[in-house]
Parts: C-alpha cells; sequence; structure tokens
C-alpha cells in the first residue's frame, strides 16, 4: 500500500509526468500531497482496485465423456446402468435381451458341463467324450460372444452330420430303442448326461429366439451346432446304457 508523498510529487513533476500520475485507492496521499496537487488545480481520480472476490467468474462444464453406448438406440452413457450388460465391447442391452438369456443358457450348459467332467474323470472313455462335449460347448459359446463363425469339426469320433444319423437310428447303431422317460432305473451316468442334454434343448430354444426374427434366421451355423449338441450328449447317454464306458 503505497504512501504517496508530496516529496514525491515534486520529484515526478520535474521529470514532467505529473499530469498522467495515476492513484489507486489503494494509495495513501498525505496531506500535503493533496495540498500540492490542489495548489497546481491538478485533478486526479482513484482507479478503484477490483477485488478478486467480485470478478466474473467464467464456469466452464466439462464436456461428459460417454464411455458406452446402447446397442438398440444408441444413446450414450457414462456409466453403465446396473439394469444393463455389454454385449459387444462397449455397446450395452439391457439384460433380459434375447442374446444375454442366450448367454445365460449357455454359461450354466459350460459350467454343468465341467460339474459332471469332474465328477467322472478316473473314466478314462467317458472323461475323454466330456472333454470334448465340453470343448464344443466352449466354443459355440465363445462364437456367439465374439460374433465369430462356429468352425464344425469331428466330436466323439463323428463328423456334426454323421452324430445326427446315428443318434436318429439307435436300432442300427446300438441294437436299441430311443431312451425315452429316464428315470431312477437308469444308471447314474445316463442319468446325468441326460441332463446337459436337456440343458442343450433350452440353449438350442433360446438361440432360435435370438436369432430367428420376422421369418428371417441370423446365424444359422449356431443353430446348427447346437442341434448337434443334443446329439452329442444324447450319443454319450447311448454309449452309456450300452456299457460302451465300462
Amino acid at each position: 500500500m503505497p504512501v504517496i508523498t508530496e516529496e514525491f510529487l515534486r520529484k515526478i513533476e520535474k521529470q514532467g509526468k505529473l499530469n498522467t500520475l495515476k492513484i489507486s485507492e489503494k494509495d495513501i496521499l498525505t496531506p500535503s500531497a493533496r495540498e500540492f496537487l490542489g495548489a497546481r488545480k491538478i485533478k486526479f481520480e482513484e482507479e478503484k482496485a477490483v477485488q478478486e472476490d467480485l470478478k466474473p467468474k467464467i464456469i466452464v462444464d466439462k464436456a461428459p465423456v460417454y464411455k458406452y453406448k446402447c446397442y438398440v438406440t444408441e444413446a450414450s452413457f457414462e456409466k453403465k446402468p446396473e439394469y444393463m450388460t455389454q454385449i459387444f465391447g462397449n455397446y450395452l442391452v439391457v439384460k433380459n435381451h434375447k442374446r444375454i438369456v442366450l448367454r445365460g443358457k449357455f454359461d450354466n450348459l459350460q459350467a454343468q458341463t465341467v460339474k459332471y467332467w469332474k465328477k467322472y474323470q478316473k473314466n478314462k472313455k467317458l472323461e475323454s467324450d466330456f472333454s470334448q462335449a465340453y470343448r464344443f460347448v466352449r466354443d459355440l459359446f465363445i462364437s456367439e460372444m465374439t460374433d465369430a463363425e462356429f468352425l464344425e469339426r469331428d466330436v466323439l469320433g463323428h463328423d456334426i452330420d454323421s452324430l445326427k444319423d446315428i443318434t436318429h437310428n439307435t436300432v442300427k447303431y446300438f441294437k436299441t430303442g430311443h431312451l425315452f422317460e429316464i428315470n431312477a432305473e437308469y444308471g447314474e451316468d445316463v442319468i446325468d448326461i441326460n441332463c446337459l442334454r436337456a440343458l442343450s434343448r433350452e440353449c438350442e430354444v433360446a438361440a432360435v429366439d435370438a436369432f430367428y426374427k420376422d421369418g428371417k434366421v441370423e446365424r444359422n451355423d449356431i443353430l446348427k451346432a447346437l442341434n448337434r449338441l443334443s446329439s452329442i450328449f444324447y450319443l454319450m447317454m447311448l454309449k452309456a446304457n450300452n456299457g460302451d464306458y465300462k
């Protein structure tokens, strides 16, 4: 807070700068300095200091960062809503979306397949077939989640088209009729594998619901593979009932 004295004013008068003097309201003029200016009829204006807290503040809103998009509506989200989940990358759908329902079915089937695979691990023949069935389920699941084509391959020693023929002609290949009405009189292995067969059918129905739209079919590869998956489990049931795993 500077003090302006008469001596200071005389000095700048000699320098020819008196008429350009600007005084802030924070400056202090001594009485003799005021008289000096008044005698010379020099008027001065006090410059008012702008208080920092009175300055207009410009608030700039940060543009929101949208991390997610709705797969159906293209709506944007900063955070993932609790009722939604990712379908591909950062695209979201509601958790009851048909593709998500299908994934839930796949998830359950895969988990149950591992459970029974572990249970029969000491039976090398049955363990080998469970291992192949599991890889088939896993690859189907991955194919759906990544939207990649499912690549067909041999399972249980047969190509997937032959599986349909074998399981539809049980008398020809196993000298027995179809295994209807699975009950407690069947072997435990047949009963367990039948549970997986039933779950595979649930997956197939969910897949049809997800991929059949307005008379048009999407993902024929997955629908065909799921149809053959139930044949894989049914063939395992036939083999177990026939004593092939003993």
